[in-house]
């Protein structure tokens, strides 16, 4: 369940992912099914998020919402569902790379920003873009947020995977099965749109845990695990599909949507939006604040030299 008030005052979420992921929409659809309306967007970058769906016009995208200064990035709200509960607070840092990463002994990484931040978040939310190569089919980029997460996880910290656009994925798979037969896309997975929505989100995701629960540092650390431990990650645990919207217009335009047969629709969204956020809302095993160089596994630290 939610952390209760007591021991923290909000619960510190890290979010990372690529330029033009859809983070900011992410954190915006986050909020607004909690509050029921969306925040303002500030217009001034082309935004990167578009999803394809009712909404024409493509809102701007900003990075100045709460601005941190020199603390790593705008910060996103979303209250509790509960009273008395907590509410989260995700830093939207700047894009997350191979140069963006610091190395720890044993050869682990961890995303830069954690040690600027000096380590003040209890979760980390990694953005994966649906229209972007899937991760079954680029190794390096797999193997790379494999590493991410297999350290952040053997840090006792909560890891979190969440898929934008496959919406837009799979409309684009519809389109491009109409220009060029229903037979083009091979059946192969992101490409074959499927019978529905849900058969096709239910097959990406799938092939995306399997292709990092294979992933070398993730198998060693659950290796070293208590028999039993759910592995990770886990579809509807720590994977999710992340519908978003893109703006305020689109907010209202799904509104109509709410019941619609054919999914997505709005209390899809809000469903899975809920999910994501619960997911992030547990209680951290690591208090935030923990300095980052701290964060180092005592077997393979002494190996290597260390105290």
């Amino acid at each position: 369940g939610e952390v209760q008030a007591g021991s923290h005052e909000e619960i510190a979420v890290l979010m990372l992912g690529r330029e033009g992921s859809g983070r900011t929409s992410l954190a915006l659809s986050m909020e607004a099914s909690r509050t029921g309306a969306y925040p303002v967007r500030n217009e001034k970058k082309a935004d990167r998020d578009y999803l394809g769906s009712t909404t024409a016009m493509q809102p701007a995208y900003s990075r100045s919402i709460d601005p941190l200064g020199g603390d790593g990035g705008p910060r996103h709200t979303i209250p509790p569902r509960e009273p008395g509960g907590l509410s989260i607070v995700l830093t939207d840092t700047q894009t997350s790379g191979a140069r963006d990463q610091v190395r720890l002994p044993g050869g682990r990484r961890l995303p830069i920003a954690l040690r600027s931040h000096s380590l003040k978040h209890d979760s980390v939310l990694f953005v994966v873009d649906a229209t972007e190569r899937p991760l079954w089919e680029d190794s390096d980029r797999t193997e790379e947020l494999g590493q991410l997460c297999a350290t952040l996880k053997q840090q006792q910290y909560m890891v979190v995977v969440a898929v934008t656009k496959l919406y837009k994925a799979r409309e684009e798979a519809l389109r491009e099965m109409r220009l060029h037969g229903d037979t083009s896309h091979g059946g192969k997975p992101g490409r074959d749109p499927r019978r529905s929505y849900e058969e096709y989100v239910s097959r990406y995701i799938e092939k995306t845990t399997v292709a990092l629960q294979a992933c070398p540092a993730l198998k060693s650390w659950h290796a070293t695990q208590e028999p039993g431990l759910v592995v990770f990650p886990k579809v509807g645990s720590t994977i999710f599909d992340a519908p978003t919207w893109i703006s305020r217009r689109d907010f209202e335009d799904w509104q109509e949507r709410r019941g619609t047969a054919e999914l997505p629709n709005l209390r899809y969204m809000q469903g899975q939006l809920e999910k994501l956020t619960a997911a992030l809302a547990v209680r951290p095993v690591v208090p935030a604040a923990t300095p980052w160089y701290q964060l180092v596994d005592d077997d393979s630290y002494r190996g290597r030299g260390g105290a």
